[in-house]
């Protein structure tokens, strides 16, 4: 399923690239954020809030942005050309980050670095006062875990800025900002919290051409955040003379926000009047949506009643579990390990060229001909699920609510999560939960995708049906879909302060 938009964001101040197709997300460079591609290729509509005079001044343009290959790594040079036209103020800056890569030797991890270009230019006319950007220290680090099905990143870095007024005078802007985010196949969230000190350097009205200069300091701290998702609606068909009553449509949008509060020195004619500048504010934009039609196989074994209809329409509609001769679902057959790595390959779209990448025989009962040959072997090779001892991956054993649950955990890579006991559940069953499963089974509650039945009773060792197992990826792809995010944005941006 091809997966574009013809949308771009930039929260800018960070320099790893993240490309999806025609998406392109730069990370966090400077506090603003981009919408709508331009009729020039890679131009794009951009905001960013600015406090060179001690005023929150949005700024409204375009960003041009060009990528290009190195030897070590690449080069990301963004061109800005913003304007506010009610505050007779305009901002002119071209930057280019160089950033190198480093792949670990013994697991999927990356480590980033990024440095500035020396040759940057910036220049913001407000009024009469136009300030040059004459000064710009900048270092950044970051690291990636590639959890196959999720890759989780974290960068950290801190710069300078140094503004000369070109009436005297001068803002040095000190930078600290941490940056997280995580990218899977329904959804990715990358929010930045940037922590900004200003130093306004200024000299009293009438002070002599060689007196000192004075300091006052102020703060602004932003939170920006790109957020995509993927979401399945159900359409139900008007007319009544059609051959399917209805079908799922894939939808794909994208919302940015940046939200900030201040407390700067209100710098009137370019003097400390001992008066403060306070305040919160954000702006945000949200894309479109894109679409795409799914099938929408003719179950015919599944009533619109029964309780687990909507699960299996949606599964069976992705092909992660298939209808079997094409109209029966079968949903009280029970699910085989073979066909449950297959659902979970499929449900985290893991790209068709890597599947069957190691094409050696792992196991001496999957030959190459079997039909989940490729996706046993993609699961295995990314760690998320390993055989059963002696060379066996036992493809035709059935799967136990414990045994999915933890390969559930496995795939997102939390297996080794603090936040979840290895010892003890709060299931009234919790002690026929193999110890092995406990922790797992934690986190899996914690995610919403177990839980118990009215007695609050796990039931660990139930043979999963193909319904129970289409419940569980459905709510699976629903963490991976918004759950997930609230940990990367809601909790991170308190959006009411």
């Amino acid at each position: 399923m091809k997966n574009k938009f013809n949308y771009k964001f930039i929260a800018v101040f960070c320099v790893l690239c993240i490309l999806f197709s025609n998406v392109y997300a730069a990370g966090v460079y400077e506090p603003g954020i981009t919408g709508e591609e331009t009729i020039k290729k890679g131009e794009f509509s951009y905001k960013e809030a600015v406090f060179l005079t001690g005023e929150p001044i949005l700024l409204s343009g375009t960003a041009k942005i060009t990528e290009s290959k190195t030897s070590t790594g690449s080069k990301t040079t963004i061109e800005y050309k913003l304007e506010n036209t009610a505050k007779n103020a305009k901002l002119d800056r071209k930057i280019t980050y160089i950033n190198t890569s480093t792949q670990s030797d013994y697991s999927n991890q990356i480590t980033h670095s990024t440095d500035i270009d020396p040759k940057f230019k910036e220049t913001v006319q407000i009024g009469s006062d136009t300030f040059t950007l004459t000064a710009y220290q900048y270092s950044k680090s970051g690291l990636t875990d590639d959890k196959a099905i999720i890759k989780y990143n974290v960068y950290n870095w801190n710069g300078r800025k140094t503004y000369t007024r070109s009436s005297g005078g001068e803002v040095i802007v000190d930078i600290k900002a941490d940056t997280y985010s995580y990218d899977n196949y329904w959804s990715s969230t990358e929010t930045s919290l940037i922590y900004n000190t200003l130093a306004y350097k200024y000299k009293d009205e009438g002070a002599a051409a060689d007196s000192p200069y004075k300091e006052v300091v102020g703060t602004v701290e932003y939170a920006v955040s790109n957020s995509k998702v993927k979401n399945m609606e159900y359409m139900i068909n008007q007319p009544g003379a059609i051959s399917f009553q209805g079908g799922y449509i894939l939808k794909e949008n994208e919302e940015n926000v940046v939200t900030y509060v201040y407390d700067v020195p209100a710098m009137t004619g370019w003097t400390n009047t001992d008066k403060r500048s306070k305040g919160r504010s954000s702006y945000k934009l949200a894309t479109v949506p894109t679409q795409t039609r799914l099938f929408a196989p003719p179950i015919k074994d599944v009533a619109s009643s029964y309780w687990a209809a909507e699960d299996i329409r949606a599964i069976a509609a992705l092909d992660i579990i298939s209808a079997v001769d094409s109209n029966y679902f079968r949903p009280l057959s029970y699910v085989s390990r073979a066909e449950f790595t297959r659902a979970i390959v499929k449900s985290a779209n893991i790209p068709e060229k890597t599947i069957g990448r190691t094409q050696e025989l792992l196991f001496d009962d999957v030959e190459k001909n079997h039909p989940y040959f490729s996706f046993i072997n993609t699961a295995v090779s990314a760690g998320i699920m390993s055989g059963t001892g002696d060379k066996k991956f036992s493809p035709d054993n059935y799967l136990t609510k414990a045994q999915a649950a933890t390969i559930i955990v496995r795939a997102m890579g939390l297996e080794e999560s603090s936040i979840a006991s290895a010892t003890k559940t709060n299931f009234a069953d919790d002690y026929k939960i193999p110890a092995w499963s406990k922790k797992s089974v934690n986190i899996a509650r914690s995610m919403g995708i177990v839980s118990g039945d009215m007695d609050n009773m796990l039931q660990p060792d139930k043979i999963m049906t193909r319904a129970e197992v289409s419940e569980m990826i459905n709510k699976f792809i629903k963490y991976l879909q918004y759950d997930i995010r609230k940990e990367y944005r809601e909790k991170l941006i308190n959006y009411g302060r």
